[in-house]
């Protein structure tokens, strides 16, 4: 059994930087701050539909991206893992499990990212994300990864924290799971069909019987 996980969110507790780099980059270009509350409510992919809601010109859109990448790469350090990752995981591996990330970020800074974190070390097949930093879709990831490795979609579990997240589940035809908390507020989540909205990954273990 494979273990596909998002990063963002779901492995990461980044939203509080998330929404300070925005913050700092809305203003810079004579924009509206937003509340995390605001912004759990509206984040959607693509990346740039949730700029445009927020008023953000598609003209704006690709400096405003680059320069909110580099404030949150910068500003990384400071991000926690999510609750229990290490132990979960851990226990994934230990019961014979593999695991790969598939992001919609960037892929050589989210390998970076990985590596900050020794609890991580040795955990991951492979780490997936795109060529650019504009964040569009990873559902072509998860396509290309099942048709590399010989995957089927039932030997596959997807685990994040937005409905692009079921999209992409949706798009290889595996079972997928919505921890609240993350980048989108439960009533977003419970949007997304054939997707099972938890608690916590801690609560995935216990539906996959680990």
């Amino acid at each position: 059994m494979m273990i596909l996980w998002d990063w963002n969110g779901t492995l990461v507790a980044d939203v509080p930087h998330v929404v300070a780099m925005n913050n700092i980059v809305l203003e810079q270009f004579g924009y509206r701050h937003t509340t995390e509350e605001e912004y759990r409510a509206k984040f959607r992919h693509p990346v740039h539909a949730y700029y445009y809601d927020l008023g953000v010109t598609p003209e704006d859109f690709p400096k405003i991206a680059k320069v909110w990448n580099k404030a949150y790469v910068d500003g990384f350090d400071c991000v926690p893992l999510a609750p229990g990752v290490a132990d979960v995981v851990r226990r994934f591996r230990d019961a014979g499990f593999r695991q790969a990330i598939i992001s919609a970020s960037q892929v050589d800074q989210l390998r970076a990212q990985v590596k900050h974190f020794p609890e991580l070390d040795g955990m991951f097949d492979t780490v997936l994300g795109l060529d650019n930093q504009l964040a569009v879709s990873k559902v072509h990831l998860a396509q290309e990864f099942l048709k590399e490795t010989g995957l089927t979609a039932e030997e596959c579990v997807f685990i994040g924290d937005t409905t692009h997240d079921a999209e992409t589940a949706a798009g290889i035809g595996c079972r997928c799971f919505l921890v609240r908390g993350g980048h989108q507020e439960e009533s977003v989540l419970q949007t997304a069909e054939n997707a099972a909205v938890v608690d916590s990954i801690g609560a995935v273990l216990d539906a996959l019987g680990v």
